[in-house]
């Protein structure tokens, strides 16, 4: 009886740690190019450890943001606009994590990929924006 107790016990709580383990944050979706222009490839994008960086360096714990930028000529979005945005220190979360991403320097048509307009949408947690 003393050993069953045990078991249950040990199962219980090892049940109860992994229910209460923080989940990995979404996957974040590259960019979409809204300019009109052919797809760009996307040759860096940060990883689930640097978008948790972020968003603790930024207070962003629940939001969703959409946030238009430039590709500046180092492939990276720069200059990036507030569209959209709720949650505490979301936009600037956003803005950051657009700043992650990397294009490579020509588009699908052979065209520089500077100068291009993209869009950034992040959401973490119960929002009520809509996509």
């Amino acid at each position: 009886m003393r050993t069953l107790l045990l078991t249950v016990a040990s199962i219980a709580a090892l049940a109860a740690t992994s229910t209460f383990a923080a989940a990995p944050p979404p996957v974040v979706k590259v960019p979409k190019v809204i300019d009109g222009g052919a797809k760009l490839t996307w040759v860096q994008r940060p990883d689930a450890d640097k978008v948790s960086a972020i968003a603790n360096d930024d207070g962003a714990r629940h939001g969703r943001a959409v946030v238009e930028c430039t590709i500046n000529g180092a492939g990276r979005p720069k200059d990036c606009v507030v569209i959209e945005s709720e949650g505490n220190g979301f936009d600037r979360f956003v803005s950051d994590l657009a700043g992650l991403f990397k294009a490579a320097s020509k588009d699908a048509d052979g065209n520089s990929s500077e100068g291009r307009k993209v869009r950034v949408t992040y959401a973490l947690g119960a929002t009520s924006l809509h996509p």
